[in-house]
């Protein structure tokens, strides 16, 4: 008996010490998987994939686990794929999907409310804190002042510059109503993660304004791999 007790707790162990590994090679398998949509997406499919009804889960918006990891990973839908967001200062490059799901979460950036369009209003985007800053949004806590973000659409780029960073409780949904874009005058975007884990009720917000717009052909002049392909 004590012999099983001792392999059960060394399998315990062995997986305790790997799942964080694991949960990051989903994570990275999923991401690479949602940049490859992005890339082969036209712009008439985004279209059809914003018309899509969406989940938004909050719930999911918890700490990267391995069980979740490899739910996320098996339940992942192409079809949520809209856009992509880009911040060169985090060298962040992520898709952009409609809906808060576990999968999505996985995947990239996720939209957080069932009416919002790029460059218009707020525009509130979610994504996982990781402890590897090259991970989803494991590097937005440590966004700077006049950053500039990228939300792209294949059709148009939408050019936000930070303009504020707070950290408020996970109730407060008042951080992405279409209010605090009135309030700033402007359309912005709220890029939002877990301040360092889900489990102490904060979540942190970068706040954008949108300072510039442009054709999605502009930036591909611009930049000579705007685009991650994996």
């Amino acid at each position: 008996m004590k012999r099983i007790m001792s392999a059960v707790f060394i399998i315990l162990g062995v997986l305790l010490i790997f799942s964080s590994f694991i949960s990051t090679k989903i994570v990275d398998q999923v991401n690479n998987t949602g940049q490859k949509v992005f890339v082969e997406t036209t712009v008439e499919e985004i279209k059809e994939n914003e018309k899509r009804e969406a989940v938004f889960d909050f719930d999911a918006i918890r700490d990267v686990e391995i069980t979740s990891s490899i739910i996320g990973a098996i339940n992942f839908d192409s079809k949520a794929v809209i856009g992509q967001i880009i911040i060169d200062d985090l060298d962040m490059n992520l898709p952009v999907l409609k809906g808060v799901t576990n999968s999505n979460l996985l995947a990239g950036a996720t939209t957080m409310v069932k009416e919002q369009e790029m460059g218009k209003g707020n525009y509130p985007l979610a994504g996982h804190y990781m402890k590897d800053k090259g991970k989803l949004f494991g590097g937005l806590l440590d966004i700077e002042l006049d950053t500039i973000v990228l939300l792209v659409d294949k059709e148009m780029v939408y050019e936000y510059t930070i303009y504020d960073k707070v950290i408020v409780d996970e109730t407060d949904f008042y951080m992405i109503d279409q209010q605090q874009s009135k309030k700033r005058g402007v359309p912005i975007v709220s890029l939002m993660s877990c301040y360092y884990t889900s489990k102490n009720g904060k979540r942190f917000f970068a706040l954008g304004e949108l300072t510039n717009e442009y054709p999605y052909a502009e930036l591909r002049e611009k930049k000579e791999k705007p685009i991650q392909v994996y």
